[in-house]
């Protein structure tokens, strides 16, 4: 069983490699055994003119922002199939360089801290991915996956008299149809080609900014944003694994009382990450990636680094299968 529980704590470092709008990452919806809690743990820059959150555009803005969002997992068997829940709260702090509508002021700097939006969500695999204890799942065979995903997302840290925000005073919710090919059959050289598909939709923000740095408003309105991720992962060493990522965006346009902003979000972002079982019980990876492509002058770079533990109850499963 020593083997299986180390097992374990690798496969996990693949499932939650990174749960936020910036992009899941590689190796993030991958099956997973049920019976396992888990708690990651993140830090990540970001310098970019879109909110904390990653899904709205600011053109006229400058944020410098980071974030150590932090998310609980829990896997169980639900009617046969392989199920996931998660919670994310999301501390951290921005500061953010504005142009304003007032000539006497043309550019502001103000601070924000507090909670970023954090989320909660459910998995549930649909397409080669039952439920499975540690041993079964350490003896099935690497296939096609296929889940069903719900996230959504709860505001942070708001208030309208302010410019700089951690959260964003609204609800999204997230549908996805995340899926995972592998490209052999060797989990020691595990070759993985990911593709997420997802939509996002939003609920009115009824006290948009009311600071000098924004046009006055009663009500903000998003449209959909639809996100499509792909992955291709590869491990180097049963240890080591690096992963190429691109990332598209595409929809979010906002309006302030029926009238349009012009924010449309229309880019292509791409990045690297690394990853490494330190210890057992301790997995690390680290990404850099950044917007290659886009429109109305969206910028981001981000930097993360990602820390996991993983437990699962050894003595109960063995109870289990002596029965």
């Amino acid at each position: 069983m020593r083997t299986n529980s180390t097992l374990l704590i690798v496969l996990f470092s693949f499932l939650t490699a990174n749960l936020y709008a910036q992009g899941d990452g590689p190796r993030v919806h991958l099956p997973a055994p049920v019976g396992a809690w888990g708690v990651l743990g993140k830090y990540m820059n970001m310098q970019q003119n879109l909110l904390p959150t990653g899904n709205l555009l600011v053109k006229e803005a400058d944020f410098d922002i980071n974030v150590f969002p932090t998310t609980l997992f829990h896997t169980f068997g639900l009617k046969g199939r392989e199920a996931m829940v998660q919670f994310m709260i999301n501390p951290g702090s921005a500061t953010g360089t504005f142009e304003t509508i007032i000539p006497s002021m043309p550019i502001i700097e103000e601070s924000a801290s507090g909670l970023s939006d954090g989320f909660v969500c459910f998995r549930l695999g649909l397409v080669g991915a039952p439920a499975l204890d540690l041993n079964q799942f350490y003896q099935a065979p690497m296939t096609y996956n296929l889940h069903g995903f719900v996230r959504v997302w709860y505001s942070g840290t708001y208030d309208k008299e302010e410019t700089a925000n951690m959260g964003t005073n609204r609800t999204t919710i997230e549908l996805g149809a995340p899926m995972a090919i592998p490209l052999n059959k060797n989990p020691k050289r595990a070759t993985w080609y990911e593709i997420y598909p997802s939509v996002q939709f939003f609920t009115v923000n009824n006290d948009p900014v009311t600071s000098a740095g924004a046009d006055k408003a009663d009500k903000l309105e998003q449209a959909p944003l639809f996100l499509l991720e792909n992955h291709l992962s590869h491990n180097l060493t049963p240890k080591l694994w690096v992963g190429a990522d691109l990332r598209y965006q595409y929809g979010g346009l906002t309006t302030k009382d029926g009238v349009e902003d012009e924010n449309l979000i229309n880019i292509l972002a791409a990045g690297v990450t690394a990853g490494y079982k330190v210890f057992p019980f301790l997995d690390v990876n680290a990404t850099y990636g950044g917007i290659v492509a886009g429109q109305n002058d969206a910028e981001s770079r981000m930097f993360r680094i990602t820390a996991l533990l993983s437990y699962v109850n050894l003595k109960k499963l063995n109870q289990t299968t002596t029965k």
